[in-house]
């Protein structure tokens, strides 16, 4: 049975050697970090959960391979091992590649200023303060960036960061993602738009400072190559790529033999409506619907598409929803027409 360690440093061994800082987060009891057992007296395996990230480590268990915290679950195994299992527990889900940054940068204070000093004319540079974490919930984009914390009072206790602000509205954001005692997991975000601006390399460069000052390590992990490129640029170093497999919470949510009559009409070929003008395949297979597309970085991804209303759709990989309706289809709010 998996239950919660009221004591999570007792799962202190079966980590060691482990960097990520978020792992230091559960194993210190913040941010409602968890470490989940099997066996609370003499634990052997365990998860570290915290935030969207859950990492398994120690003996192989498959109980807590197949084991899903609520909401969005970035499943990181320890070893083929583990991967084995969280393969043969969750069949339907792709692993997508992470970037680990080391750990042990030493900074150049006289760049990252210089850095800070770049702010394009037009932007203004401001620590967080009430107003710029209610901006960040607001915005789908900046969520991360104070989201995790239970609530504001609780950010401003524990955490830091500094927004970039073009005529009074947040176009860039550098802050704690989340905190353990020796320091902070830094998330940055910035519109697509003002990117190639400089605007993050100097949110970043005044929070690693604010860091810096204060005796914290603003450590570092990336979701994609341009946020390894912009780690670089601020002094740290790749360490490997890792996998990482998403569980959503659309599993949490799926309809259980669902009405497939209809479902042959969402097949086709989809555009989003927006600069970017991405192309989705829906197509159908074996009574299940998938969704394709290609990233940026020009990796293709087939993922099999959870009823979870009528004509309502999600993806393990992802907490969004695809709506057919109208003869076209909303992605995450986008809309999408049929081509």
């Amino acid at each position: 049975m998996i239950c919660a360690l009221k004591d999570p440093s007792k799962a202190e061994k079966i980590f060691a050697g482990f960097e990520d800082s978020l792992i230091r987060t559960c194993l210190q009891g913040m941010m409602g970090g968890k470490v989940y057992v099997t066996d609370p007296e003499t634990p052997r395996s365990a998860m570290a959960f915290a935030a969207e990230f859950a990492f398994l480590a120690g003996e192989p268990d498959k109980e807590l391979a197949a084991f899903k915290p609520a909401g969005l679950v970035g499943l990181v195994p320890a070893d083929a091992r583990w991967e084995e299992l969280v393969k043969a527990a969750w069949p339907d889900v792709e692993p997508w590649p992470r970037y680990a940054i080391k750990k042990d940068t030493v900074f150049d204070r006289e760049k990252l200023e210089g850095f800070v000093a770049s702010l394009p004319a037009g932007y203004e540079l401001r620590r967080f303060d009430g107003e710029i974490y209610d901006m960040c919930l607001e915005d789908g984009l900046f969520e991360d960036c104070v989201s995790h914390y239970a609530s504001k009072e609780e950010f401003f206790a524990l955490a830091r960061g500094y927004a970039v602000l073009k005529n009074g509205a947040l176009v860039s954001a550098a802050s704690a993602y989340s905190v353990f005692r020796e320091g902070i997991e830094v998330e940055i975000d910035t519109v697509e738009t003002e990117r190639r601006r400089g605007l993050a390399t100097a949110a970043g460069a005044a929070l690693i400072l604010s860091c810096l000052d204060d005796g914290l390590y603003p450590s570092w992990d990336a979701a994609n190559m341009d946020s390894v490129r912009l780690a670089e640029k601020l002094g740290y170093e790749f360490s490997h790529e890792y996998r990482c497999y998403w569980l959503s919470d659309v599993f949490d949510r799926e309809v259980k033999d669902p009405d497939r009559s209809e479902w042959a009409s969402c097949c086709g070929k989809y555009q989003r409506l927006d600069d970017e003008s991405r192309i989705y395949v829906i197509d159908q297979k074996n009574g299940d619907l998938f969704y394709h597309f290609v990233n940026p970085e020009g990796r293709r991804f087939d993922l099999r598409m959870y009823p979870v209303g009528e004509r309502t759709f999600g993806i393990n990989e992802d907490d969004f929803t695809l709506v057919f309706e109208n003869g076209g289809m909303t992605i995450a709010g986008m809309p999408c027409k049929r081509i």
